[in-house]
Order: C-alpha cells, then structure tokens, then sequence
C-alpha cells in the first residue's frame, strides 16, 4: 500500500507499508467530512470508513429494513397505560411486538429491550405469574435493566415477547428505544425512538 489522504482539504498524510490492511483514526468535525485518496502506485486499493457514536437521548434515529417492532404497555389486566407518568409500585407490562415484512424464513434474530433505571423487571418466577417473561423465543437472558430474546421468525409472520415491569424508584428516566436485528444478516434491522418517562408518588 502507497497512498496519500487527506481530511478536510487539510494537510496529506502518507500511508505507505508492506502490509495488506492499514488503518488510520480520522479526526472528524461536527456536520459533513470529506476524506480524499491518492493511490501512488499501480494497484487496487479497497477503502472504508467506519464511524461510530452515540446520539444524545431522545436523538436516536429510528430505522427500518424488513423488520417492524413495536410496544404496548399494559397494565396487569391488559388495559393500555401511559408510561410518560407511572405512580411509584405500579406493576405493568411491556409487550413487544417482532414482525418479519420480508417473504422470506430468518434465523437468529435478536430483540434487546432495555429499560430505565427507575424501573424493575419483576421476579416473579415464585409467583402466580409464574416466570418475569413471556415469549416464543429460542433463548431468553434477563439482566438487571435489559432482556434479550432470541428466535427465528417465519416470513411475514410476527412473535410477541411480554416481560414483567415495576415502576420502582421515583424521579424522571430514559426509556431506550427497541432495537431488533437478524444478527448475521444485515437486511433485517429495526429500532425505534426513546423516551423519557417519569416516576411520581
């Protein structure tokens, strides 16, 4: 590899090396970049540029290929709630909603629910409503403020996943948004936008 690059019309930097693969940390600004490449020989040279970040609360962008997820919050009779203000002990669910839009059979698909801070997910696995989950999922792996289910979706058809929530500590949070995945195949993606939600007496 011998080439020139520069970011931002800014002063050229030399990659020069024997080696197959090279990388370089790019020093981007806020808005648009732009990264210019100078081949100094007579080869093939592949590029690609990786970005990666977090958008501030509330900023996530929402998007959809061939897979749609969506939330119902219910309480425990099943009638619609808003979550933007829940009292303190209110015990709730969130039923989430995986559809594939695509005619086609995907394996190894993961939904990541997380949750905020001032909620709990119910242990009720001694109880009468038996486990904190409800799912058709393959796996299931419950953690302190997320569950992760995983499951294979026919074409066109959808799996609900239910888990059990505790309005537990008051003050104000961010609810992430859903996010659904095929996890080896990048045409199937979906996730939402967040919210914040609030605890009162």
């Amino acid at each position: 590899i011998n080439l020139k690059f520069n970011l931002n019309k800014g002063k050229p930097e030399t990659v020069s090396t024997t080696k197959t693969i090279a990388g370089r940390p790019l020093a981007i600004k806020l808005g648009s970049n732009s990264v210019s490449i100078s081949n100094n020989i007579a080869n093939t040279v592949y590029v690609r540029v990786f970005n990666s970040g977090v958008l501030p609360f509330g900023e996530e962008l929402a998007e959809r290929r061939n897979l749609v997820v969506s939330a119902q919050y219910t309480d425990m009779q099943g009638k619609a709630i808003d979550i933007t203000k829940l009292e303190q002990g209110t015990d709730f669910k969130a039923t989430v909603t995986v559809t594939n839009m695509k005619m086609e059979y995907v394996n190894d698909v993961a939904l990541t629910e997380i949750f905020p801070s001032g909620w709990e997910i119910t242990n009720t696995r001694f109880t009468d409503y038996g486990d904190s989950t409800k799912s058709l999922a393959n796996y299931t792996d419950i953690r302190d403020d997320r569950v992760n289910f995983f499951f294979d979706l026919d074409r066109g058809k959808s799996k609900t996943f239910t888990v059990l929530l505790n309005a537990a500590y008051l003050g104000k949070y961010y609810l992430p948004g859903l996010q659904t995945e095929a996890m080896y195949d990048n045409d199937y993606f979906a996730r939402n936008k967040g919210q914040w939600v609030e605890i009162v007496k």
